[in-house]
C-alpha cells in the first residue's frame, strides 16, 4: 500500500496527535492517604479506567527512581534499549517495533496512514474506537459492522464488507468494552485471507492479561511478512497507564510510515519502567492473580443476582444492569463508585474495571443491596 502524505495531512493531523503528549511523574512507592482519601470523595472508587491497581511493579518503581537524574537528557538510548528487549522476546528485530505514546498513539497513527491514503476504515461496534476516531476526524470513511450474537468480532460480516476503498480494519482483541475474544488462529487465519490493500490493526492490550499471548497472538503474521500490525500497551498489566507508553509490531516498511508521522518523544522514566516492568515476570504473575481474584469475585455476585454478563478476558466485566446504563451508574455513584461510560447500542448494559480485590468486595457488597 502506497502511503502519501501531504502537508496538509499533517497540519490537520497535529493538534490532534500532539494531545496524546503527556509529561509523567514519579509515581509514589504508596499513595499518600490525605489525597487519595479526598479525591475518593469527590469521585468514588475508580472502576472506570481498566488500569492495573498493583501498578507500577517493584522492578518499575525502582527503575524510575534510579532513572530520575538522567531525565534531562533525550532518551535515545532507552528506546532502543526497549525496542531491542521486545524485538528478542518476539523473535523479530528492532526495525519490526516502533514505541508510542501510549498504544493510543500506535491507534492514532494507524488512522491517519489510512486516511492519507483516501482510504476507509472498518470496525465494530461497540469497540475501543480511538483509530475510528481519528481516520474520520482526518476525513476518511469509516464502517462499523455490529457485533456478533455473542458481542465478539463478526469476521464473516467485517470480510464481506472490505470494499475496493477499504486499506485498515481495526479489531480490539480482546474487545472492549465487552471482554470478548476471538480465538487467534481464526484471527490469523481471517488476516491471511484478506485483499493485500487491507491492513489489519489488531488492538492486544489486554491480551496479556488472562491469556496464552504466544496462541492467541496474530504476532506470527508479522513474522511472515503480513500485512498487520500489532498494537500493545504497558498501561494494562504492567500498571504504567500514567507513564504512556506503548508499542506496535509490524513489518519494517509499515513501521517506517507510521514512524515518520509520530509527533511525540517517549518519555526516559517510562522506558526505563516499561523496560523494568517487561522482565518482572513475577510482578505480571501476581497481577494476574489479583485481577483474576477480582473478576470471579464480581461475577460470582452476577450469577448469584442472576445478571447476564459476557465472559470476560480482560481487566473488566461487561453486564446486563436491567436498566438504563445512565440510571444504574447513578445509583453506583450514590454508592461510592466511579464506573464506566454506558456502550450504544448496549443501553442496559455496563462495564466495571477490576479495582483492588478489597474493592471488588465493596463493589459487589453494593451491588447485592442494589438488587436486593
Amino acid at each position: 500500500m502506497t502511503v502519501v502524505v501531504t502537508r496538509r495531512a499533517l497540519i490537520h493531523a497535529a493538534p490532534l496527535l500532539a494531545g496524546a503528549v503527556s509529561l509523567a511523574g514519579l509515581p509514589r512507592p504508596a499513595p499518600a492517604q490525605a489525597p487519595a482519601a479526598a479525591r475518593q470523595a469527590m469521585t468514588g472508587i475508580r472502576l472506570s479506567g481498566n488500569e492495573n491497581p498493583y501498578g507500577p511493579g517493584p522492578a518499575a518503581r525502582n527503575a524510575i527512581a534510579a532513572a530520575v537524574g538522567d531525565s534531562w537528557k533525550y532518551p535515545i538510548a532507552e528506546e532502543m534499549a526497549l525496542k531491542a528487549q521486545i524485538a528478542e522476546h518476539e523473535g523479530l528485530t528492532p526495525r519490526h517495533v516502533l514505541i508510542g505514546d501510549g498504544s493510543s498513539e500506535i491507534l492514532h497513527l494507524a488512522g491517519l496512514l489510512a486516511a492519507a491514503d483516501q482510504g476507509e476504515v472498518l470496525t465494530a461496534v461497540p469497540t475501543f474506537n480511538v483509530t475510528a476516531a481519528h481516520a474520520r476526524a482526518m476525513g476518511a470513511a469509516v464502517r462499523e459492522v455490529p457485533l456478533d450474537a455473542r458481542m465478539t468480532y463478526d469476521l464473516p460480516a467485517l470480510k464481506a464488507a472490505v470494499s475496493p476503498a477499504t486499506r485498515l480494519i481495526y479489531i480490539c482483541n480482546p474487545n472492549n468494552p465487552t471482554g470478548t475474544m476471538l480465538p487467534g488462529a481464526q484471527l490469523r487465519d481471517f488476516i491471511a485471507g484478506l485483499p493485500p490493500a487491507v491492513t489489519v490493526l489488531v488492538d492486544e492490550a489486554y491480551l496479556e492479561l488472562a491469556a496464552d499471548v504466544r496462541a492467541e497472538s496474530v504476532a506470527a503474521r508479522v513474522a511472515a511478512d503480513g500485512n498487520v500490525i500489532v498494537a500493545r500497551t504497558f498501561s494494562k498489566l504492567h500498571g504504567l497507564a500514567g507513564l504512556r507508553i506503548g508499542y506496535a509490531l509490524a513489518r519494517p516498511d509499515i513501521i517506517e510510515r507510521m514512524a515518520r508521522l509520530k509527533l511525540t518523544v517517549a518519555s526516559s522514566l517510562g522506558l526505563v519502567a516499561a523496560a523494568a516492568s517487561y522482565a518482572d515476570l513475577k510482578f505480571q504473575a501476581e497481577s494476574r492473580e489479583r485481577i483474576a481474584e477480582g473478576l470471579a469475585i464480581t461475577t460470582a455476585a452476577l450469577d448469584e443476582l442472576q445478571r447476564p454478563h459476557t465472559e470476560t478476558r480482560g481487566n473488566f466485566v461487561f453486564f446486563d444492569t436491567g436498566k438504563p446504563a445512565g440510571e444504574f451508574l447513578g445509583a453506583m455513584r450514590q454508592k461510592g463508585f466511579a464506573l464506566g461510560r454506558p456502550f450504544p447500542p448496549y443501553t442496559n448494559w455496563c462495564r466495571v474495571s477490576m479495582g483492588t480485590v478489597e474493592q471488588m468486595r465493596a463493589f459487589a457488597a453494593a451491588l447485592r443491596a442494589h438488587y436486593a
